[in-house]
């Protein structure tokens, strides 16, 4: 089965080290509820507001979760010392479309996706599922590395910080991209087919992919 999407709006953010132009005062009001939010929920937010989307179906996806929080909790628990409840709160993989669903009030469905180097295709394909019953969804991959250590282990120079997302709907239209994925310097890989087709995308165009499922 074939579906054919057409991608209404798409936002990229990415950084070496770590991203400072999430504008997070402003789109998280409430400081009690922003300090709480992982890092991956704070580029969430900021790539949905990038996409004008705050209710609706989300499908999220990321290779390695909310990794900094889990490598706080393995520190704690090697140290002998408590656990955060904070950490423990953010270690699971769908914190941060659950933490934009609370700011936005949003009771519509979220899918959470992990799939190794295939996540951002994966995550497209559901997508695409999603879009049988769905006028729109909001699709996104994030991949947040920026601990402690993290040196040590990134021996592929990735930007330690990287989230890519689009708005999407269903078309009949016939596609006009075909992405070849190729993979590119600072790119993890759960983000290159995601990164190849934002690359591809035309501003002020109708950008249709055609998704096997």
């Amino acid at each position: 089965m074939k579906v054919n999407i057409e991608i209404t709006s798409r936002a990229i953010v990415h950084d070496p080290i770590k991203i400072t132009t999430l504008n997070e005062k402003e789109l998280i009001k409430k400081m009690i509820l922003r300090r709480r939010f992982s890092r991956s929920s704070k580029i969430l937010v900021y790539l949905a507001s990038e996409c004008d989307f705050k209710t609706g179906c989300v499908i999220y996806g990321s290779a390695f979760g909310e990794l900094g929080d889990s490598v706080a909790i393995l520190e704690a628990i090697n140290s002998n010392d408590m656990v955060s409840p904070s950490a423990f709160q953010n270690s699971v993989y769908n914190t941060a479309a659950s933490y934009h669903s609370i700011l936005e009030g949003n009771k519509h469905e979220i899918y959470t996706l992990s799939s190794g180097d295939n996540t951002s295709y994966v995550v497209m394909q559901e997508a695409a599922l999603a879009l049988q019953s769905k006028d729109e969804v909001f699709v996104c991959v994030i991949e947040a590395l920026n601990f402690e250590g993290v040196d040590i282990l990134n021996k592929c120079k990735n930007e330690l910080e990287y989230g890519i997302a689009f708005k999407i709907k269903k078309t009949d239209a016939k596609a006009n991209i075909i992405v070849e994925n190729s993979s590119e310097f600072g790119v993890a890989k759960s983000l290159e087919w995601m990164k190849n087709l934002y690359d591809l995308c035309i501003d002020d165009a109708k950008n249709i992919i055609e998704i096997e499922l």
